[in-house]
């Protein structure tokens, strides 16, 4: 397998960036998208599914278990949410809810997001509708850039890889990241982080509890 080109994950910074994301992508080598064992070589799979419950939700995440020590998906109540681990270091968030009113649109979130530093605090960044497979149940967004931040992302260079216009919780062009609102559940909006070779989780199975 070819060595992945290092890109910045879920940080302005992009020598932190290759460094989460090559931690990110060493736990994922060996990991099989569904539980299996044994592997063809005869080995165990060190990966492992499981379903995991933190307040109103629950989704499914994989254990790994390497050389390099143990990856796994926690529930962080306190978040709340879901949190990638390895060992005892906390990596990065893979699921936080925000809460708003049932009838308010998902921009309802955008002051808390502000205020929490997830995003820029102006208002050149804003939700923008998403196409992604899902349930039918699911509304997906992302946060884009609009107006002067629009205008610098346009302007980087085609040779050089940009840093997310948005903060850590907006769109980016490496990485998966976005929002999630489910009709079951329209008091809540979901962040949800896939990373650029996954973070352990089946964001499909996101199921209110």
């Amino acid at each position: 397998m070819n060595d992945p080109t290092p890109n910045p994950l879920l940080t302005g910074h992009r020598r932190a960036g290759v460094l989460v994301l090559a931690i990110v992508w060493l736990a994922l080598a060996g990991c099989t998208p569904m539980p299996k064992a044994p592997v063809r070589d005869g080995s165990v799979d060190p990966c492992t599914w499981q379903t995991l419950e933190s307040g109103p939700f629950s989704l499914r995440a994989q254990t790994c278990r390497h050389a390099t020590g143990v990856w796994q998906v926690r529930a962080e109540p306190e978040l709340p949410g879901f949190g990638l681990w390895h060992d005892d270091q906390r990596v990065t968030t893979v699921v936080q809810w925000f809460a708003k009113p049932a009838d308010a649109p998902v921009d309802a979130i955008l002051p808390e997001l502000r205020a929490r530093g997830l995003i820029p605090n102006d208002e050149q960044c804003v939700f923008r509708p998403a196409a992604r497979p899902g349930p039918r149940t699911h509304a997906y967004h992302d946060i884009r850039p609009i107006g002067a931040r629009l205008a610098a992302l346009e302007a980087t260079p085609a040779d050089q890889i940009p840093d997310p216009p948005c903060g850590e919780a907006g769109w980016s062009t490496h990485g998966v990241r976005y929002f999630m609102t489910d009709i079951r559940t329209p008091e809540w909006v979901l962040y949800v982080n896939e990373g650029q070779d996954g973070t352990l989780i089946d964001a499909r199975s996101i199921t209110p509890r």
